[in-house]
C-alpha cells in the first residue's frame, strides 16, 4: 500500500497532546504535514509540531482563535 502524501497541507488534530490525538499528529507529521495540534494542555517539553491550549468545546473561542490563524487547515 502507498504511503500518504500530505507535504504542503496543513492539519489541525484535537486531542493531541496525548494518546490517539498525538498518534494522529504523529503520523500526519511523518506524512509531511504542517500540523498544529490543539490539547487542553501539553505535558511534554517539545513536540515534533506546532501546539495550542485551547479548549475546542468552547465554541466561540475555537472560532475567534480559527479566525486569526493564517495556516487555515486543508484536512
Amino acid at each position: 500500500m502507498a504511503a500518504l502524501d500530505f507535504r504542503g497541507q496543513t492539519v489541525w488534530v484535537t486531542g493531541a497532546g496525548k494518546g490517539i490525538g498525538y498518534a494522529t499528529a504523529l503520523a500526519f507529521v511523518e506524512a509531511g504535514a504542517n500540523v498544529t495540534g490543539f490539547d487542553l494542555a501539553f505535558d511534554g517539553e517539545s513536540y515534533p509540531f506546532a501546539t495550542e491550549t485551547l479548549d475546542v468545546a468552547d465554541a466561540d473561542r475555537y472560532a475567534r482563535h480559527a479566525a486569526g490563524c493564517w495556516r487555515t487547515p486543508s484536512v
